[in-house]
């Protein structure tokens, strides 16, 4: 199929947008397709509007709406009301939580607090801001499709839900779960694409030529324990030199400050992760120490220590997983407290913080969490290989252990909304918490070691590789890795294929 003259508005995010998002600019322009973009982060914008490759109808910058909210408004702002029937949602007010900047204040405390960072008002007048372009684009654009590199942010969400009242459809690019193996959504809660309806298909008895595939990952994965490949990167001790730079990274960006022009800073916000004078670059930087010295040498529940448990991986955050896809689940002090609450009398809530919070927790919040009756904290060190094996249930938000613990049988109840881990044959939704102890129970008495499980296991697997790309998506985010994105544009561009 051709893509001459099909129309795309593309959501040019920060670094995903220079690295990747142009490069999918040209490609979309090579096949004779018509751009429009809207940019965040001040930098990045500034990138997309002086390069020459692209030429965009429209380049909005969202940082700018943020500083002046009625630069797109014509006439009266539109009413809240308004808003919710032409996206076809009940209220802004869930979309608004997938901010971190507009939700806490990074000015206040390191690593973020819970405390809004703006004002009601000045909340309603960014999201009339936002819709006002967004409004603009559909009626005047008219695009065709969305391409972005996630759905989060409040503009992201309204992009989604007015292209969706239009019949138009988004792709963004998700991990599949199974090792290397990329997807694309058409969902900001990932529960729409070619994958799920894939893995319907071969639930529903259709035969997958990927089936010996998906069965030999599974017989190596309970061989060898597969942590995903960008996640063993992270968590790898860098080499000398660059651990040499990291210790003296506050002093440059110190120098920076005063000496270069403060491009990605928003008035309207203050401090931000983009945006840190002197005094938060020192903040956050002893703070962290501080935080991870304490981490390190925090005393610990010893696993084996523990009888039966329940296991609750604790999630990083602020991000996608608790903001979006858990909503009304992200304070996750109190779901543990909730689940350990109703557990039956012989088991435990055992609770591992995420390797990526290292530094990030205060030693209150690790003490708070640790003095909670029926909860241990245990080492985040300990892999989550060892915590899986020894539990009889995993209950969580959202997790990447929610998939690993498929592959080992155990049951999970899942408190998000994140649509690619319900596709699991060991997954179930739950999210009363007053009817949470009675869905224990009944699945710690389920016997998922059946023909059927092993089945739609195998479908899961075999769904990831019928529809999904093995590449390595982070590298080419991070490091701009030219083999990587011809990877992606394959990736984009059978999308489009697909939903024009």
């Amino acid at each position: 199929m051709t893509m001459k003259g099909k129309r795309i508005l593309i959501v040019q995010q920060r670094n995903w947008g220079v690295n990747i998002g142009h490069f999918l600019a040209k490609k979309l322009v090579g096949e004779g397709c018509t751009l429009v973009a809207v940019t965040y982060k001040k930098s990045a914008h500034e990138f997309h509007t002086t390069q020459k490759d692209v030429h965009y109808e429209m380049l909005i910058n969202n940082d700018e709406v943020f500083e002046n909210p009625m630069r797109y408004v014509e006439g009266s702002p539109p009413s809240l009301e308004a808003i919710n029937r032409e996206l076809g949602i009940e209220s802004i007010w869930p979309l608004v939580a997938g901010s971190r900047e507009i939700t806490r204040s990074y000015a206040e405390k390191f690593y973020y607090n819970g405390r809004q960072q703006m004002s009601d008002e000045e909340i309603i007048r960014y999201v009339q801001g936002s819709y006002a372009y967004v409004l603009k684009i559909f009626d005047e654009f008219k695009p065709d499709a969305v391409v972005a590199p996630l759905l989060a942010e409040p503009s992201h969400m309204m992009i989604y839900h007015m292209a969706r009242m239009r019949g138009v459809r988004t792709l963004c690019a998700v991990d599949s779960r199974v090792n290397g193996v990329w997807i694309l959504s058409e969902s900001p809660y990932e529960d729409k694409g070619a994958f799920h309806e894939r893995v319907d298909a071969l639930n529903a008895g259709t035969i997958s030529e990927n089936a010996q595939r998906a069965e030999k990952y599974i017989a190596e994965f309970h061989k060898k324990f597969k942590v995903p490949d960008y996640l063993v990167r992270r968590w790898e001790k860098p080499p000398f030199f660059k651990r040499v730079r990291m210790e003296l990274a506050p002093l440059r960006r110190i120098w920076e400050w005063y000496t270069r022009p403060h491009t990605d800073c928003i008035a309207t916000l203050g401090p931000s992760l983009d945006c840190r004078p002197p005094r938060i670059i020192l903040r956050d930087y002893f703070t962290k120490k501080l935080w991870s010295r304490a981490a390190r040498s925090f005393p610990y529940y010893p696993l084996k220590s523990v009888g039966r448990y329940i296991y609750y991986p604790l999630q990083a955050e602020p991000e996608v997983t608790l903001d979006v896809f858990a909503l009304y689940f992200k304070n996750q002090r109190e779901l543990a407290r909730i689940i350990a609450l109703s557990l039956p009398a012989d088991y435990t809530l055992v609770v591992k913080d995420h390797p990526d919070m290292f530094g990030l927790r205060s030693p209150e919040y690790l003490k708070d969490l640790s003095g909670t009756p029926n909860i241990k904290l245990i080492d985040y060190r300990i892999p989550s290989e060892t915590v899986l094996k020894g539990a009889s249930l995993v209950v969580a938000p959202n997790s990447t252990a929610m998939v690993e613990a498929a592959m080992y049988h155990i049951p999970v109840i899942q408190f998000g909304e994140e649509g690619i881990i319900l596709k699991l044959p060991n997954v179930l939704k739950h999210t009363d918490p007053t009817t949470l102890a009675a869905c224990i129970g009944e699945r710690l008495q389920e016997n998922l070691k059946t023909p059927e499980y092993e089945q739609r296991l195998k479908n899961f697997v075999a769904a990831a590789y019928d529809t999904g790309f093995e590449l390595d998506y982070i590298s080419a985010w991070e490091d701009a890795k030219e083999n990587e994105r011809e990877k992606i544009w394959d990736m984009y561009r059978a999308g489009l294929e697909r939903i024009l």
